[in-house]
Parts: structure tokens; C-alpha cells; sequence
């Protein structure tokens, strides 16, 4: 597999629709974050966060919200590792997420990101309805989700052929299965969060 944080601008493989990763301390920790907690093999998992990052991009650009990339990248590789992180305490998968970002981050230049801009974009991210007050951060987020997770049908205004280059770029690989473990540790572990973390 290339390493898609290294592809130069101007290599043959470079992705269209400005589809290329930061590269920067933050983004380079999140990676490894990501390949030390994940338990799963294959690309599914891996290419399932980095397609919420460009799908995140996407409608922040388009509702003109600001987040620095290498904060946007690290959140979206982080955002689901609470569900399988053995060393991080919080009462939902998605506080688990928040603690281990704090955690993982520390020391390390957010660009002058908000805390709670970050605190809401790993509590809301799996959020179906609408949260008032909600950051246009943390709501891009929240929608890239939904895009997400119906394969590009939901896509809040985003035009068909960037989200389908997305799709294409990051192929879904084994990804339902670890949606389906997903499922289970959730069921066994906290149930609740079925409803209080996502619809409410």
C-alpha cells in the first residue's frame, strides 16, 4: 500500500480532487495512534476514517468552516478508537475517543483550536439529529458521518462526483466487519450509547 502522505504533488498517482493527507507532526501521530490501538487488519477501518476526513473537508468548505487539516485528520483517525482502546475511561465510546485524543495529542501544536470545537467534534460525530448550537466544526463532522455511512446517498448539498472520488480513493475493503464487531462490543459494553450517543 503507498503511503499516501508522501505522494509528491506532482506524482502521476496523485489523487484528483485535491484528495491528499497532511503531513504534518500531528497528522503523523495520529497514524500511529491509529495502527498501534486499531486490532484489525486490512484497510477497511483505516480507509473508513480517512474518508471521513475528505468528506469533513468538504463540507467545511462549503459552509466555509475553519479547522486546521492536521487537527481535522487526527480527529477523524481518533474518532472511533474509544470503541476498542483498552486504556482510556469515559461512560461512551465517543468519551473514550475524546480521552484518548487528549491524551494521545498532549504537547503536541493543535493550531490554536478550541477545546470545546475539538470536544465536539468526537461527542457528536455519530449524532443522527440536528444539535443545537452545534460548531459548523463539529457539524461537518456530524454530517460526514451520515455521508458516510450511506455510501454518498445522503450528501447535504455536496456535489455527486467529489464524495464518489472519495468513495474510489478509499475502497471499503473488509469495513463491514468491523462495523459488525463494532456493533457487538457496543452491545455488550454500553447499549445505552445506542440511543443516548447517537440519537440524543
Amino acid at each position: 500500500m503507498p503511503d499516501l502522505h508522501s505522494v509528491p504533488e506532482t506524482s502521476a498517482l496523485r489523487p484528483s480532487f485535491g484528495l491528499h493527507l497532511p503531513a504534518g507532526p500531528l497528522a503523523a501521530r495520529a497514524d500511529e495512534v491509529f495502527e498501534r490501538v486499531s486490532p484489525y487488519d486490512g484497510d477497511g477501518f483505516r480507509n473508513h476514517c480517512r474518508r471521513l476526513f475528505h468528506l469533513t473537508e468538504l463540507l467545511m468548505r462549503k459552509s466555509r468552516a475553519k479547522m486546521d487539516r492536521d487537527v481535522a485528520y487526527a480527529i477523524a483517525m481518533c474518532h472511533d478508537l474509544g470503541i476498542v482502546s483498552r486504556d482510556d475511561t469515559g461512560p461512551t465510546y465517543l468519551a473514550r475517543s475524546r480521552a484518548l485524543f487528549e491524551r494521545e495529542t498532549a504537547g503536541f501544536d493543535l493550531r490554536g483550536e478550541q477545546g470545546e470545537v475539538i470536544d465536539e467534534c468526537m461527542l457528536y460525530n455519530h449524532r443522527l439529529l440536528p444539535v443545537p448550537n452545534l460548531s459548523p466544526q463539529a457539524d461537518a463532522f456530524r454530517r460526514a458521518v451520515q455521508i458516510e455511512h450511506t455510501r454518498g446517498i445522503v450528501r447535504f448539498g455536496l456535489e455527486a462526483a467529489p464524495v464518489k472520488a472519495v468513495f474510489d480513493r478509499y475502497p471499503r475493503g473488509n469495513f463491514d466487519r468491523v462495523l459488525l464487531d463494532f456493533t457487538w462490543r457496543t452491545l455488550r459494553r454500553e447499549p445505552w450509547t445506542l440511543v443516548r450517543g447517537i440519537f440524543f
